[in-house]
């Protein structure tokens, strides 16, 4: 049984057509559990109509992802049958995928397990484009690269040359766990997590204990790319790059990767150090490419 956790928040369409994909699912044992974290667009009521055999786990707006996520695992806890194989999906709302793609995930796990599975994103509006396959770093100087990258960002590329890549990580957005990983190293974290990077932080102590994190090729989750701003190449003020180091919203929150610094790393401190570092050359960066002329 496969219990998909998705967190929802005012986002009344990009979760209809989430659970439109879903709804037609080839392989057909699994349960949807949508946290509603206090929406106010109707996205309760659009459910409750179109998709009634979705449940529904309504928070007050205060859970974020990674409690929402917590919310709808408890749930799938106390609902599972120990006489078969449980996993939870996590999922975000803002994707899109095929008929067939809970089945690539459990083919690809009963291939490599134990291990989480996690799909390959790429963008929907350009289904050629990789967006993910996959992270490799050291827990030393903060070092590491995409490994989208290996592939020149090119879905076709990948395919021709693998069906499974081997990450250090896996993000919220697709990944298959099985439900013992739970029972072994605990919920997600929370408390120093509030947003971000609990997902990444989950997957980290996942493979300390055991677990391979494997990004499945044919497991494709299509991105709205510009609609939810995963694309880095965007342009931010020097505002909005600093606010970034306080915004629960943000991926560079620095009590968020101060806490993954203390967490995994090998040096602390210094590591934290590194990562600042490596986050401000890259706002650099990006903005004196962005302001070169064509």
């Amino acid at each position: 049984m496969i219990n998909i956790v998705i967190p929802v928040h005012n986002r009344l369409e990009f979760t209809r057509q989430c659970l439109a994909c879903l709804s037609v699912q080839t392989y057909r044992r699994f349960q949807i559990i949508v946290v509603d974290d206090g929406s106010t667009d109707g996205t309760d009521e659009m459910i409750s109509q179109e998709f009634p055999d979705v449940v529904v786990l309504k928070g007050d707006g205060n859970l974020w992802w990674t409690e929402a996520t917590n919310w709808g695992i408890r749930y799938a806890q106390k609902q599972q049958d120990s006489r078969q194989e449980n996993f939870v999906l996590t999922l975000n709302d803002d994707t899109r995928v095929e008929p067939n793609y809970l089945q690539t995930m459990l083919d690809a796990y009963q291939k490599h397990k134990p291990c989480l599975i996690g799909s390959i994103s790429v963008d929907s509006d350009n289904p050629e484009k990789l967006e993910y396959a996959g992270d490799a770093f050291e827990l030393y100087t903060a070092g590491g690269r995409h490994l989208s990258e290996d592939y020149n960002n090119s879905y076709q590329e990948l395919t021709a040359r693998t069906s499974y890549v081997e990450s250090h990580s896996l993000p919220g957005r697709g990944t298959l766990i099985p439900m013992e990983v739970f029972t072994k190293i605990g919920l997600f974290d929370s408390k120093k997590y509030i947003h971000y990077m609990s997902d990444i932080e989950f997957s980290v102590r996942a493979r300390k204990a055991g677990y391979r994190l494997i990004v499945n090729v044919p497991s494709i989750v299509y991105e709205y790319v510009k609609a939810t701003g995963i694309q880095v190449e965007r342009k931010i003020s020097l505002k909005d790059f600093i606010d970034g180091f306080t915004s629960v919203k943000s991926p560079t929150n620095l009590k968020v990767r101060y806490n993954f610094a203390i967490d995994h790393s090998k040096t602390k401190v210094l590591y934290f150090c590194f990562d600042v570092a490596r986050i401000c050359t890259g706002f650099l960066l990006r903005k004196v490419r962005l302001m070169k002329p064509l």
